[in-house]
């Protein structure tokens, strides 16, 4: 038995994410459980999820800041899980940089060479620090990960320079196809984009509604920059969702889900197009940051960074070719059903685990 240690971010917590899911106040197409790791549960492997302080008082809450602010990491939220780590653990798996950083700290504390640890990180080429002493951390903690896993292709290639004498893996990141809802073919509805992430490039899309005046564009986001540019266009609205119901209903009525983005490295915007093929909307994304990787022309529509222009072509020429948006739903959903879905992201994981076991018993 194989026993893995999932150690996710505060907030992702098994108890606190499950809760949650059941009150449908997740929205998204999500798992029980965090990113649907608990699907390599088996005879031969064991997944604990990392938890949360129940409720984080003020308190908690600052000394967990203040550390992250002093190390650019969240250690305090791994030190508060380091029990079950050290209870037997095989391998950690993490999803980002904050944990990964973290959880390698804990292993240095603890001289714990016998846990092995696969490292996912997605901003850290990105955001890699500037300051001299940080690099140095970074590096002394990630020299030791058994292996760094990387959602986009563009980050491992440039990993695979920065740390030569790790072993860098390309891993898909997919989300829960096990439902998926059919292409409905409209003639009207509404023009849609989700998301939070720091490289959508809402600026591009406001120009793109200053042009088009006679569409309203509905986004569903908590972006500051979105609600503030939006504030400025009539056609941009801000739509309130709360629960899953809402989010549902929101694709339910879209007819275009457009994904704008700056330039970047870390598939930003990747979780938004899958989740368009799942809820059976075509997608226009910008060509950025890896998505090529995943997916091709015959299943979104790629548009150059930062080009209102394209953007607006885009728009025109999906909502006058209604077999052009049946085929792109057709073909991303038969795609991600087959080779780009949460279980085939954690057997990836599974993979991997078992040569690091066969390695080192």
């Amino acid at each position: 038995m194989i026993r893995v240690f999932v150690q996710l971010s505060h907030g992702y917590g098994a108890k606190n994410w499950n809760e949650k899911f059941r009150q449908g106040k997740i929205l998204g197409t999500n798992e029980p459980y965090a990113y649907g790791y608990n699907r390599a549960n088996s005879s031969e492997i064991k997944i604990t999820y990392s938890e949360d302080i129940v409720k984080e008082n003020l308190f908690q809450k600052s000394v967990r800041y203040a550390a992250r602010l002093v190390l650019g990491f969240d250690f305090v939220h791994v030190w508060r899980n380091r029990k079950n780590i050290m209870a037997g653990t095989d391998v950690v798996w993490t999803y980002n940089e904050s944990q990964t950083l973290g959880v390698m700290l804990l292993k240095k504390i603890f001289s714990a060479k016998n846990i092995k640890v696969i490292g996912q990180s997605v901003w850290l080429i990105d955001k890699w620090p500037r300051n001299k002493i940080r690099q140095l951390i970074y590096r002394w903690l990630l020299k030791d990960v058994d292996v760094l896993t990387f959602n986009s292709k563009v980050n491992s290639d440039i990993a695979k320079k920065m740390f030569p004498h790790n072993r860098i893996e390309f891993t898909k990141f997919g989300i829960r196809c096990d439902e998926m809802v059919p292409y409905f073919e409209k003639d009207v509805g509404n023009i849609v984009a989700v998301g939070n992430d720091r490289s959508r490039d809402w600026a591009t899309l406001a120009a793109c509604a200053s042009r088009m005046t006679n569409i309203n564009f509905f986004l569903a986001t908590q972006s500051a920059a979105a609600i503030n540019i939006a504030d400025k266009h009539s056609n941009m609205i801000i739509a309130k969702l709360k629960t899953n119901n809402d989010m549902a209903s929101f694709y339910e009525k879209a007819i275009l889900v457009i994904v704008p983005l700056d330039r970047n490295n870390y598939v930003s915007g990747l979780t938004v197009v899958e989740e368009s093929g799942v809820m059976g909307v075509p997608c226009i994304v910008t060509d950025t940051g890896g998505l090529r990787d995943y997916f091709t022309d015959d299943m979104v529509y790629f548009i150059p960074p930062n080009d209102s222009d394209a953007l607006s072509e885009a728009i025109k020429i999906l909502l006058g070719n209604k077999e052009k948006r049946a085929r792109m739903v057709e073909n991303i959903q038969n795609y991600m059903q087959k080779s780009l879905n949460s279980q085939t992201y954690v057997e990836e994981y599974v993979k991997i685990t078992r040569e690091l076991e066969n390695k080192f018993h």
